[in-house]
């Protein structure tokens, strides 16, 4: 993909839907840059998930929260530190609590604004969209799980562990039997987007969320879903290990089991960069599990 085709990344207002009795959703519209943003509203207090990139998208999301919950206390959390996640925090007001994991902390203390480099380099659009914007330092930090009592509705954030980035978080609404998955759990294709990323962690991150028995699941990206989200990633997981366990077993090299992967797979998950990577995490399990023997 060049420059050229990337659509400006705005997030739209006008296309927010509301789920149930207190979650609300601006949809992403399956724009590459966008996420879907969760808006849940209590009787005291409101929690906004996901923000969109710099300071520009997070004043659209401000916006239609003060519509919508005129005058509430507002929290805020984002299921990961990516650009499109986090980096329009700087637009909401002063009193705006920010909810950090304690792994999302060590991340951007990590990493910084790398990613938000690679970000800018993308087009003009979203250079523009990211100039000035810096990461938003945390209110509250919590290790595990944090629970919130908005009024009326409970979320639980808990964090997850190293699977798309070490600083997955995600947000279980608690009454609604709504889940945030971040990238955890998504139609498009899995990203391991860290070295430290774990497909071993992530199959142990899918089961946690299944047992959060959501009726609703609203991924970082891509349609609102349910059960079908976290089936879909479990058995994606599990085909890219039994066919990397054979490649390797049949002598062929990572870079060759890489290929013949990709090959096999791009009909059904048409990102050949994800699917490489995916074998790459595998293969490095597998050896690991030789050298343990």
């Amino acid at each position: 993909m060049t420059a050229s085709d990337w659509a400006p990344p705005l997030v739209r207002p006008e296309d927010l839907e509301r789920l149930t009795e207190h979650v609300h959703v601006i949809p992403d519209g399956s724009v590459p840059g966008v996420p879907n943003v969760g808006i849940v509203v209590g009787s005291r207090a409101v929690l906004i998930i996901d923000t969109g990139i710099g300071a520009r998208n997070g004043r659209r999301v401000l916006d239609v929260v003060t519509s919508i919950a005129p005058g509430r206390p507002q929290r805020l959390m984002t299921t990961h530190v990516h650009p499109e996640h986090d980096l329009g925090a700087g637009a909401f007001p002063a009193d705006t609590v920010m909810l950090r994991a304690r792994s999302q902390v060590a991340e951007i203390a990590a990493e910084g604004l790398r990613v938000a480099a690679d970000f800018r380099g993308r087009s003009s659009d979203y250079a523009d969209l990211l100039e000035g914007a810096a990461f938003r330092d945390a209110d509250i930090v919590f290790d595990d799980a944090l629970e919130l009592d908005l009024g009326g509705v409970h979320v639980r954030l808990r964090s997850m562990g190293a699977n798309h980035t070490p600083g997955d978080t995600v947000a279980h609404v608690v009454e609604d039997a709504v889940l945030f998955s971040g990238d955890i759990a998504m139609s498009p294709p899995p990203a391991f987007a860290s070295p430290r990323s774990s497909m071993r962690q992530w199959v142990r991150s899918l089961d946690v969320l299944e047992e959060m028995s959501a009726r609703i699941i609203v991924p970082s990206h891509g349609p609102v879903g349910g059960d079908e989200l976290i089936d879909g990633y479990r058995l994606y997981f599990r085909d890219v290990h039994r066919r990397a366990s054979a490649a390797r077993a049949a002598g062929r090299t990572v870079e060759e089991a890489v290929a013949e992967i990709i090959d096999a797979l791009l009909p059904h998950y048409p990102d050949a960069g994800r699917i490489a990577g995916a074998v790459r995490v595998s293969c490095a399990e597998i050896q690991e599990n030789t050298d343990d023997e």
